[in-house]
């Protein structure tokens, strides 16, 4: 995650954290499987799967089903948390409202009374 979830708009995508992340995942062998009801899914090709294969899935799942881009990190400086944008606009800025948004609204607000 060093390349601080990209994908969510917070630092353009491309560059050095896409290149280490595309390396990471090419050491994550996946296959493709079907199950009875004809559903598929993906699953790593060792057993038992390493982190890196069931980090691969998830990501390759997520991009999928258009999930991948509700995870984001806060972007308040002093905290950086990862999190899952459930907002109907899926537009959020921090983990917390009542915590990290509220000390940036409150920084903003004094900034401008000056």
């Amino acid at each position: 995650m060093s390349g601080r979830l990209a994908h969510a708009g917070h630092v353009p995508p491309g560059g050095e954290a896409v290149s280490r992340l595309d390396r990471l995942l090419a050491d994550a062998p996946l296959r493709v499987t079907v199950d009875e009801t004809g559903v598929a899914a993906l699953r790593p090709v060792e057993e038992p799967p390493g982190l890196t294969a069931r980090v691969a899935a998830a990501i390759a799942t997520a991009s999928a089903d258009g999930t991948w881009d509700r995870l984001k990190v806060c972007e308040a400086a002093d905290c950086r948390w990862a999190y899952y944008d459930r907002s109907p606009a899926g537009r959020r800025r921090w983990c917390s409202m009542s915590v990290c948004g509220a000390r940036a609204k409150m920084r903003t607000y004094r900034a401008k009374r000056g």
